[in-house]
């Protein structure tokens, strides 16, 4: 793959991946079938829903019709295989649900194949970071630089 065909793979990769939180929140049932493959797999620890018919039922079972939450998503770290046809991502996520709380922090890793001239997710595994009450572990350096934009810190 030449410079262009990676940039134009790793956007429409990013693509797929932000569709899939904006679809979701949006509870786009139809559309968010569309982004995954027919063998499709989502995995979170030891539970897996696959194919794509059972992964799409867990998630319209996740939340009642017209719950309102948001994904907040950074840039994903894409790597591309087998001549563009293939791909790996990294990216985390943080779910907030209407009341505000941060419901889920994790890491999305996803496997992505192209059919049909376009991405797909075959495989996404969820990897959500474990809560630990208390104030991070940090020195005293960097408390006294982020002091100012932690909880009870400053």
């Amino acid at each position: 793959m030449d410079r262009v065909e990676r940039l134009l793979a790793y956007h429409e990769i990013a693509d797929v991946i932000g569709r899939y939180c904006i679809l979701f929140d949006d509870q786009d049932w139809d559309g968010l079938a569309q982004l995954w493959t027919a063998d499709a797999s989502f995995e979170v620890g030891d539970t897996v829903f696959a194919p794509r018919d059972i992964l799409l039922a867990f998630l319209r079972t996740c939340l009642p019709a017209g719950f309102q939450s948001k994904h907040m998503i950074a840039p994903p770290l894409v790597d591309l295989a087998d001549a563009g046809v293939r791909a790996n991502a990294r990216t985390d996520v943080v779910w907030i649900s209407w009341n505000f709380e941060n419901t889920i922090v994790a890491r999305y890793h996803d496997d992505l194949v192209r059919q049909d001239g376009r991405w797909r997710i075959l495989r996404r595994l969820e990897v959500p970071m474990q809560y630990s009450p208390g104030p991070p572990p940090m020195s005293q350096t960097a408390v006294s630089v982020s002091a100012a934009t932690m909880r009870g810190e400053a």
